[in-house]
């Protein structure tokens, strides 16, 4: 198991005590969109074309079924969860 899993595991407990100002929160919310942001650009910068090419179509159909997938799983998830909460 990677050790950045149990950081974020830590960090979701402390955000779920809600002992933090909700400026700092939303502080934190931005800076955290702007590092992804930063980190899929840098993905996308390193990617070259040719080497897609040479990969061929099953990685690129594997690709769009899993993200087909996490599209409707992460739709059933935030229509699901909600109600079954309450």
């Amino acid at each position: 198991m990677p050790w950045f899993a149990f950081g974020f595991v830590a960090v979701v407990l402390l955000n779920s005590l809600q002992w933090l100002p909700a400026s700092v929160v939303a502080v934190t919310i931005e800076i955290d969109t702007a590092l992804l942001a930063m980190a899929m650009a840098a993905l996308g910068l390193a990617t070259h074309i040719g080497a897609i090419r040479k990969a061929g179509a099953k990685p690129l159909l594997l690709a769009l079924i899993l993200f087909g997938w996490l599209i409707v799983g992460g739709a059933l998830i935030n229509r699901w969860v909600p109600a079954l909460l309450g």
